[in-house]
């Protein structure tokens, strides 16, 4: 064993325990990620019907995500087009064999599901959006934000002019270009087209769904402009500690013990960046799929710290949310937030926080972007 995969090894089973770390946590780890059936909530229900009896669908806890079975005949399956995130995978507008193609109307086409790894459907319904909500998915994965825009607008039907009281905007970021492209393209599959179009929208707002690419550590960036929010989903680049072990980017040769600390501080500084993008009352839910603390609950320790005579936060329960949301998935509490583990469930690892903003205690408060201090 090298010693870099010596030292990942040591550090994990100094945290878990011996016994859980080598007999249950690190062969789920070696596991491949499970996928579920997200239904495009914008299908009409006719369509979606379709989908259930032709891939078996079966409920499961998570809502809107359904196991499933391929059709044993493959012309009947609609073609993977992005296997990029082994966790995501996101499938051809059409199929060789097209019995629904009646359903639809010329132009209207859609992506009629995606195949998502659990965890991230969790964090997405764990924001609690609302319709009418004004939302920054901050790391955008496509599953995460057809997650968040089926809630902002519900009452939107693809086919459908939009709703002449519609409210809400979500904003869709991702820091690299190119991959900020590929979103807006896998996003333009899945949503219905007046979501995105300026001039289907209404009383001068703009397009509904937003795609930005900026960095969050950059000040007056397009994300500011176009905030405050109400909610903000943020998951910044962590170590993927299940990736490493299955050989992604040079595997665990590549892994060092500064790489957790690293990490956080990066972390740590795009939550407190976050904070100034709320409004009073807003709320931010911070996910890593990180195994390490420094990545996990210190960040949330020290943004409290950080941000003493600033800002008011409030850590707002998880595991109570989680069991009402989700039904039955385990979910294990920690100091600033909870796990969910591949160990417990077949989804994770996964960390997560939910935080609201009480109040600015900042002088200038009443007007946050001008104080903003990246």
């Amino acid at each position: 064993m090298a010693p870099t995969a010596g030292g990942w090894h040591a550090l994990h089973e100094g945290r878990f325990g011996e016994e859980r770390w080598s007999s249950e946590l690190l062969p789920a780890l070696e596991r491949d990620s499970e996928h579920l059936c997200f239904l495009n909530p914008f299908l009409p229900a006719d369509e979606q019907e379709v989908i259930s009896r032709d891939y078996n669908l079966e409920v499961t806890c998570i809502p809107g995500a359904f196991h499933f079975e391929l059709p044993s005949d493959v012309p009947r399956r609609f073609p993977i087009v992005d296997a990029s995130d082994e966790r995501h995978l996101f499938v051809h507008l059409y199929r060789e064999e097209r019995h629904e193609l009646e359903l639809r109307g010329p132009g209207e086409e859609l992506a009629p599901f995606t195949l998502a790894e659990g965890s991230s459907l969790v964090v997405a319904s764990a924001l609690q959006v609302e319709e009418g909500d004004s939302v920054l998915d901050a790391c955008a994965t496509g599953v995460t934000s057809l997650v968040l825009a089926g809630a902002i607008f519900q009452r939107c039907q693809r086919g459908q002019a939009l709703p002449q009281d519609l409210q809400g905007r979500l904003v869709c970021n991702e820091m690299v270009k190119a991959k900020a492209s590929h979103l807006q393209q896998t996003l333009q599959s899945l949503l219905p087209w007046r979501l995105l179009d300026p001039q289907a929208s209404l009383a001068g707002h703009g397009p509904r769904v937003v795609f930005t690419s900026v960095d969050m550590a950059t000040p007056s960036n397009a994300a500011e402009r176009l905030g405050p929010y109400d909610k903000i989903l943020l998951g910044p680049p962590c170590t993927d500690d299940k990736a490493l072990l299955r050989g992604a980017a040079g595997g665990l040769t590549r892994w060092s013990p500064s790489m957790p600390k690293v990490s956080g501080e990066r972390q740590l500084k795009w939550l407190h960046n976050a904070l100034w993008l709320l409004r009073e009352g807003g709320t931010v839910v911070f996910f890593t799929r990180a195994l390490s603390p420094d990545e996990g609950d210190h960040v949330i320790q020290r943004l409290f710290r950080r941000v003493e005579g600033v800002f008011d936060l409030k850590v707002l329960a998880v595991d109570e949310l989680v069991s009402r949301l989700v039904p039955g998935l385990c979910c294990e509490s920690t100091d600033w937030g909870a796990w969910i583990m591949p160990d417990k469930t077949s989804f994770g690892p996964m960390f997560f926080s939910r935080l609201q903003l009480l109040r600015r205690m900042h002088v200038g408060c009443e007007s946050p972007s001008k104080f903003m201090q990246f």
